[in-house]
């Protein structure tokens, strides 16, 4: 049994009781839900409505909904991809959950201050 087979053994005949068009459409989203196609399973009945406005071909109206399918999955892998990265917060790595209470700037560290009357070290050989 080849793949093309097993996925139209999946997909269940239109009932009796409807009519073409309802039958049509049973057809697509259960063909979509099998081949994990969610995007073309939301958006194919807007997206004929406006092919049929537009006059569009049959393989511009396919082309069309390929990527809006494709375009959607990349956007979801981005995010699955960032989320599963574990960036650190908008807080960045700092874990305290205080705030700063006063408006003066910050302090620097002890690392960037330089003190009065020193001189810079020069790393010259």
């Amino acid at each position: 049994m080849s793949t093309t087979d097993t996925t139209a053994a999946q997909i269940p005949s239109p009932r009796s009781d409807m009519g073409p068009e309802e039958a049509v459409d049973t057809a697509i989203d259960e063909a979509c839900r099998a081949l994990h196609l969610p995007t073309i399973r939301s958006r194919v009945q807007e997206m004929a409505a406006d092919a049929m406005r537009q006059r569009s071909s049959y393989k511009d109206f396919l082309a069309d909904l390929l990527e809006a399918e494709c375009g959607e999955r990349e956007e979801r892998r981005k995010q699955r991809l960032v989320r599963d990265a574990n960036f650190p917060g908008p807080n960045g790595w700092r874990t305290s959950t205080t705030r700063r209470t006063s408006t003066s700037p910050p302090r620097s560290s002890a690392l960037c201050r330089i003190r009065p009357g020193s001189r810079p070290v020069s790393h010259s050989a």
